[in-house]
């Protein structure tokens, strides 16, 4: 009776401590706990998977609720991987629908968080002052994602990072500070500008707590 308390101590289905019993070998012991050892490996590794979307997620809400809001500041950030829907886009359409197409073209899995879903605003675009004239979206991925083959990455350097309290809807305002704080600073655009709503209605139905982090890729 001991040893079936401590095989099922260490997660051993009653199944296979029986078979075990019907026939006790000790290569079938040590096949047992060795398929076992293998199985709670595997659950370390989704458990920490999970602590890290946690861990991220938690520190996104923290930096929402703490940033220097309508203040541009210069930020180094560094390679970020991502999958990219290429196709125009105004804040007024079906992001869910956009997000299931961007999942079949990519192969992303359905762990999309909240928070790691982007829009792409073009340097095009953002020269011309077309500020909700969207190239597509993107996903980007973080420490325990499942990346797909095809992925392509946002480039490390120098960034020109505005928060504010507001929607996408709010971010054409934005971005005419953002470019008159670059040019004051001699900083120029050199790249798609990356838009992600930090805290919006997929969190609080309030719409006044949301918030929407620019980053904007310059050189000096």
């Amino acid at each position: 009776m001991s040893t079936i308390r401590y095989l099922r101590a260490l997660g051993l289905p009653l199944a296979t401590i029986a078979d075990f019993f019907a026939a006790r070998e000790l290569f079938k012991l040590t096949s047992m706990l060795t398929t076992q050892q293998q199985q709670v490996e595997a659950q370390l590794r989704l458990l920490t998977a999970v602590q890290q979307r946690i861990n991220t997620r938690l520190a996104q809400i923290k930096t929402a609720q703490s940033a220097n809001f309508d203040v541009t500041e210069c930020v180094t950030l560094p390679e970020r991987a991502m999958v990219a829907l290429r196709q125009p886009y105004r804040p007024q359409d079906d992001i869910e629908l956009v997000i299931a197409k961007l999942r079949a073209q990519t192969g992303a899995t359905n762990e999309i968080f909240l928070g790691k879903v982007a829009l792409m605003l073009d340097q095009q675009a953002i020269q011309a002052g077309h500020f909700d004239r969207y190239a597509g979206i993107c996903l980007l991925f973080e420490p325990g994602d499942t990346v797909p083959p095809h992925q392509e990455h946002l480039a490390a350097g120098g960034y020109a990072q505005r928060i504010f309290h507001g929607t996408h809807l709010d971010a054409p305002m934005q971005y005419r500070q953002l470019l008159a704080d670059c040019r004051a600073h001699g900083w120029h655009v050199a790249g798609t500008a990356i838009e992600t709503a930090l805290i919006d209605y997929g969190i609080t139905d309030q719409v006044a707590q949301s918030v929407t982090q620019i980053q904007l890729p310059i050189k000096a």
